[in-house]
């Protein structure tokens, strides 16, 4: 790398061009970890430094073995989302059901070092929530990466029951609660079902599915006609809920969608 200097904020110099001139040398060539000095000088920071980065999905159970070299990695881990609530069979032409959407997958992730890692991991991943007709829809899965990082799954969306009157049908809870890693955040809830009949009109919805960092959730699928929930996209994400009006038949929530692992390894 040349030597000129460069533009930059300059902190705690007392000494040097650098601090005269409110100016950041540019630091030596070579791969090696250099740190920018309070005297304005680089100097090595010693250790190893990564030349390369590799990264591994996992979009299905199995193994992780690290790449030749490996010195840490990132390892990013979303749980399974739940599926949206199934609505039930309406007894007359002024009745309706809707069911709530499917919450999202738990998000997490943890920097590990090549001897955390070992040979190898064991990676589960989450199981997305199935939809049921009639009932709550199933709960994703957790996903994990051996002992040291786990995501817990979304909760399915629940169904009203055989509605003349407004009623509301919670979405699923958002995946919460894993272990391990630096950081996390609870998956989205799904959002309620509505079911109403006012004013000799249908007003009701069925419920959206919590959507996430790598899935998007189940839209529901129209208010005015009886419907199948949707399947959530991607991975990590909540199906919608069903909707059933006047006389009809009870439907199925949509799916939610299976979890993931992300490995991003530096080498």
């Amino acid at each position: 790398m040349a030597s000129t200097e460069l533009p930059g904020i300059f902190i705690g110099a007392t000494s040097g061009t650098a601090g005269t001139s409110g100016l950041v040398p540019a630091p030596p060539a070579g791969d090696q970890n250099f740190v920018l000095s309070g005297a304005g000088t680089w100097i090595a920071g010693g250790g190893s430094s990564f030349t390369s980065m590799n990264v591994q999905t996992f979009t299905s159970s199995g193994t992780y073995t690290p790449t030749s070299g490996m010195l840490y990695c990132k390892i990013e881990v979303v749980g399974g989302g739940g599926a949206g609530g199934g609505s039930v069979t309406t007894p007359g032409a002024t009745a309706t059901s809707a069911g709530g959407g499917g919450g999202a997958g738990e998000y997490a992730w943890g920097l590990f070092t090549a001897a955390q890692i070992g040979a190898s991991q064991t990676v589960t991943i989450g199981t997305n929530g199935t939809g049921a007709t009639g009932t709550t829809g199933g709960s994703g899965g957790t996903t994990s990466v051996g002992t040291l990082i786990t995501a817990n799954g979304g909760a399915g969306g629940t169904a009203t029951g055989q509605a003349a009157t407004p009623e509301q049908s919670p979405g699923g809870a958002g995946g919460s609660g894993g272990t391990g890693g630096n950081g996390r955040t609870p998956g989205a809830p799904g959002t309620y079902g509505w079911a109403a009949y006012i004013s000799s009109t249908f007003t009701n919805v069925a419920g959206v599915g919590g959507s996430g960092l790598y899935g998007g959730g189940g839209l529901n699928t129209g208010t005015a006609t009886t419907n199948a929930g949707t399947a959530a996209g991607g991975h990590g994400a909540g199906g919608s809920g069903s909707l059933t009006i006047g006389s009809g038949a009870s439907q199925a929530g949509g799916n939610g969608s299976s979890g993931i692992v992300i490995i991003t390894e530096f080498i």
